[in-house]
């Protein structure tokens, strides 16, 4: 048994060594990006794209509507992506991305020139495509009769980005996406008069106004995000540097300016695109 636990506490100190290194490396990027510029851009317009199966022209009745009553059915269901003002979004994304780059000690600058190219300490964060598409989507939830499962509609928007990132002769292409969707805040089931049990759901609703305040989310997390892919690049060259093992797939980092913490995550990051 003491030998057991021996082996067990040698491995983990094996395993401890192996993930401090990386940690260590990342905090002296922590240090040595403090002050760097970053050039951020973004596309003129949004793509936007409605693919709600209520919205399908063939899942609609064209019998009993004309043209223009089929075009006001199509609008009236569609909640977000034909009320967006893009101009909006993306003023409300970029402030939200610079204010989140104070927080990293970045600063916001176009600073490109014929003598200056991106480095260490002046990044390019080009943010190339966004696109928006809304969808319906069914929740399964349980509404507080054993056995019973419902699933019900509700409306999602996501949002997906393609970004191009630049700190050094070479650039990278990377993709995220998140969604804003509606929730289940309550359910329950009443009878009707026949006796048949009948569903009642009440959703947290999309708003258009909910929707710029996603923009808000979704700037915060770019800029992290960024922050990250910059911090693991630096930290995956000095381990080959170093010529040490490194598997960015298994030890990806995360850096929290607020608590000044690294931590590892799997999922929770760009995605390298293949270059």
């Amino acid at each position: 048994m003491k030998i057991k636990n021996l082996i067990a506490i040698i491995t983990f100190c094996i395993v401890l060594i192996s993930c401090s290194q990386p940690k260590r490396l990342a905090y002296d990027f922590v240090n040595k990006s403090r002050g760097a510029a970053v050039a951020f851009y973004v596309p003129k317009e949004l793509k936007k794209e409605n693919i709600r199966k209520d919205c399908n022209p063939n899942n609609i009745d064209l019998v009993t509507l004309d043209e223009e009553q089929l075009r006001d059915t199509i609008e009236a269901r569609t909640k977000i992506v034909n009320k967006i003002d893009d101009e909006r979004f993306l003023d409300v994304m970029i402030a939200s991305f610079e204010e989140t780059l104070k927080d990293y000690n970045l600063k916001l600058e176009y600073w490109e020139t014929e003598d200056t190219k991106p480095d260490s300490l002046h990044w390019v964060v080009d943010l190339s495509h966004i696109e928006v598409v809304e969808l319906v989507e069914h929740l399964l939830t349980h509404c507080g009769v054993e056995g019973n499962y419902e699933f019900l509609p509700s409306t999602t928007v996501n949002v997906a980005s393609w970004f191009e990132l630049i700190n050094d002769d070479n650039s990278h292409r990377l993709f995220t996406e998140q969604n804003y969707g509606e929730y289940i805040i309550d359910c329950y089931y009443t009878l009707d008069t026949a006796n048949n049990l009948v569903i009642n759901a009440e959703f947290q609703r999309l708003s258009i106004d909910g929707f710029y305040d996603f923009a808000v989310m979704l700037g915060k997390l770019y800029a992290g995000y960024t922050y990250d892919f910059f911090m693991n690049d630096y930290v995956r060259k000095e381990m080959i540097r170093k010529e040490k093992d490194y598997d960015e797939e298994y030890m990806y980092l995360r850096y929290d300016p607020y608590e000044m913490f690294i931590y590892g995550t799997y999922k929770d990051k760009l995605i390298r695109m293949e270059e």
